[in-house]
């Protein structure tokens, strides 16, 4: 059964009460239903597979969860989540990952990866729930000029600049606000690295 964007005109509510009838219908009678949306949430919440396409290409099938976690692609990242993903052009040495516009260098296990496709555009990838904010340095951060700090309720927005690049970081809603200057850390495990758009490890 296909559903081609059958909600979008819907107030808030009743689309959450027709979306969870629309799955009871799904578990009872076990059809495959094709459901069409521009709204991640819309598509993270109800589907069990999420297919993204992007100019006319599929550009990754997977749950929400491997939509959320590995990205396949940067539109991916930057459209699912929100905020979406943040990305630093880079190159890769043997010395580590050098962020272009800045004099940073981070370890990674890149090198062999980016070694594969020697004149792609390179970029690292890290949402900003994987971002940690330090009031103090250390050889794991980065020094960032704090722009802003949104309370959005449940948590807090910290936007950021680190030379040329805008960075955001989720912070936890009782988090202490940092002042116009702080350290950010990426969680290793959580930072991408996407070579002309596609994730490459």
């Amino acid at each position: 059964i296909l559903f081609d964007e059958p909600l979008t005109v819907i107030d808030p509510h009743l689309k959450w009460l027709l979306r969870r009838k629309l799955k009871e219908v799904h578990t009872r009678f076990r059809h495959t239903l094709v459901y069409v949306t521009h709204d991640q949430n819309e598509a993270l919440t109800f589907a069990e597979k999420v297919v993204v396409m992007y100019e006319g290409e599929v550009v990754q099938l997977g749950t929400p969860q491997e939509l959320f976690e590995r990205p396949a692609h940067r539109f991916v990242g930057y459209f699912i989540g929100s905020p979406g993903m943040n990305f630093m052009p880079c190159r890769v040495d043997a010395g580590g990952v050098r962020i272009d516009g800045t004099d940073a260098v981070l370890g990674g296990h890149w090198a062999q990866a980016a070694s594969e496709v020697p004149n792609a555009s390179l970029q690292l990838g890290i949402r900003p729930e994987f971002v940690t904010v330090q009031t103090t340095a250390s050889e794991t951060t980065l020094p960032v000029k704090v722009e802003r700090v949104e309370d959005l309720g449940n948590y807090k927005l910290l936007t950021a600049r680190f030379g040329p690049h805008r960075l955001k970081a989720k912070m936890d809603e009782d988090a202490q606000a940092p002042g116009e200057t702080a350290h950010l850390s990426f969680a290793p495990a959580r930072t991408l690295l996407y070579a002309d758009e596609r994730l490459i490890g």
